[in-house]
């Protein structure tokens, strides 16, 4: 089995996807875990590692899935802070590249603290940016049309602004419920990179 990290190692292959968990979700087919987000550097090679930074070490605008997060955090506390006004998803922490003021800046380091000790991710070896992209896409239409897993009631995502996120239970929006259908030669070949990874780890 792959391991799992807490935090970004620059033992890690330049090229991959990375799948996220959180501490109290899991899954209704095994009772393991339930991946909560699949992420790629989809434009350029060899950042993996630096991609997985700007989530653990970076602020909101680097990085939608702290922006999601933090949002989720200050409407957990607030549903009328301020710093998410006007309306969802338009104030200037959940508006891309808004600058976060005096008041919301602080939750960048709780975004992190979060990320630290209530998340943990694996990561697929996968060099082919073609293929990369496009089973970063598959797998995250499978996983958030899945009709068996559920978020638990106490999953901060239910505090995000996206529709999509909420409703697929998934810190992701980007093809979200698409109809994509993974081949069976696109998952053997899954299959293989996942072996790929385990030997590249004990090298």
């Amino acid at each position: 089995m792959l391991p799992t990290l807490n935090a970004p190692e620059r033992s890690l292959p330049p090229n991959g996807l990375y799948f996220f968990y959180e501490e109290g979700e899991v899954n209704s087919h095994d009772g393991g875990a339930r991946i909560v987000r699949v992420g790629n550097h989809p434009y350029s090679q060899k950042r993996l590692y630096g991609r997985l930074c700007n989530h653990y070490y970076g602020n909101k605008n680097g990085s939608v899935f702290r922006r999601l997060i933090g949002g989720a955090l200050m409407r957990r506390l607030d549903s009328r802070n301020p710093c998410l006004g006007p309306s969802p998803g338009k104030g200037h922490w959940e508006k891309q590249n808004d600058r976060a003021c005096e008041r919301c800046l602080p939750v960048e380091d709780d975004v992190s603290k979060l990320l630290r000790e209530k998340f943990c991710f694996r990561v697929v070896k996968m060099d082919d940016m073609a293929y990369r992209n496009l089973m970063e896409r598959k797998l995250i239409s499978a996983l958030s049309s899945c009709l068996q897993c559920h978020p638990s009631d106490k999953w901060l995502g239910h505090f995000t602004y996206s529709e999509k996120v909420r409703r697929s239970g998934m810190w992701n929006s980007d093809y979200v419920n698409e109809t994509c259908i993974i081949t069976r030669e696109e998952w053997d070949e899954f299959l293989v990179a996942v072996t790929e990874t385990m030997n590249y780890r004990t090298q």
